[in-house]
C-alpha cells in the first residue's frame, strides 16, 4: 500500500473575535484608528497600501492602551503555542503592532517579517473582497523542481471583520489588490518568544547568560 507524506507543513493560525469580545475590540481599534494619520511608505510602490506614523518604530496597543484586544491577542499566541510546540506554555511579548489602510487599487508587496518568531494580522473593517491576504509556499526556492513546481505556489485566505491570524515570521505574505470601495482596516503585530538566553521577566525580555 503506497503512502504520500507531507511534510514540514507551516502552521497558520486562524480565529475569531465573536460577540461581545468582538464589539468591545471593535470600538476599542475603530476608536485609535480615528487617531492616527496614515501614509505611504518612501521608495514603496505609489499602488502601495499606507500606515500609521512611524509604523515600526512603537507599539500602538501599548501607545493607546488596547486592552480589549490586546486579552485577545494573547489567548490566541497562547492556543497557537500550545498547538504548534512542546512546551506548556512560553512568554512572549508584542514586540511592534501597527495600523494599516488599503484603498482601492492598493495592495500589500510580498515580503516577511524574519526577525519576528510570530507575525500576524487582525481585520477591523474588510468587506471580504478587498484584497485577500496571501500566503507563499516556502519550497518556492525549489519551484523549478517538476513536482515542486506542480504544487499551488500561493496560498489565498479568507477576510472577515474580528479575524485574527499568525503564523512564523519568516513566511513570505502579501495581499491581493483592493478592487472594490471599502478602505480595508487592520492591524498587524510582530511577536517574540522568550527562549534560553533571553528569559521573560515582569513584562519584559532580560538577558541572562546562566540560562
Amino acid at each position: 500500500m503506497s503512502e504520500l507524506f507531507q511534510l514540514f507543513p507551516i502552521p497558520v493560525y486562524y480565529n475569531k473575535a465573536e460577540g461581545d469580545v468582538f464589539e468591545e475590540i471593535q470600538e476599542e481599534l475603530k476608536s485609535v484608528c480615528d487617531k492616527l494619520e496614515f501614509s505611504q511608505m518612501e521608495n514603496w510602490s505609489r499602488d502601495s497600501h499606507e500606515l500609521n506614523k512611524d509604523p515600526f518604530e512603537g507599539n500602538i496597543l501599548e501607545k493607546y492602551n488596547c486592552e480589549k484586544f490586546s486579552k485577545f491577542l494573547i489567548d490566541c499566541t497562547t492556543d497557537y503555542l500550545a498547538k504548534t510546540t512542546p512546551f506548556d506554555w512560553f512568554p512572549f511579548i508584542v514586540e511592534s503592532a501597527w495600523i494599516t489602510k488599503t484603498k482601492k487599487g492598493h495592495y500589500a508587496h510580498e515580503h516577511h517579517h524574519g526577525y519576528s518568531d510570530i507575525s500576524g494580522v487582525y481585520y477591523i473593517n474588510t468587506n471580504g473582497e478587498d484584497g485577500n491576504l496571501q500566503f507563499d509556499n516556502i519550497n518556492s526556492s525549489m519551484s523549478g523542481n517538476f513536482i515542486i513546481g506542480a504544487l499551488t505556489s500561493k496560498e489565498v485566505a479568507p477576510l472577515e471583520n474580528g479575524v485574527l491570524m499568525l503564523w512564523p515570521g519568516p513566511l513570505k505574505h502579501g495581499t491581493l489588490t483592493n478592487n472594490t470601495d471599502n478602505e480595508r482596516m487592520s492591524l498587524s503585530f510582530n511577536i517574540s518568544v522568550a527562549r534560553p538566553g533571553f528569559p521573560y521577566k515582569e513584562g519584559v525580555f532580560e538577558k541572562n547568560e546562566s540560562i
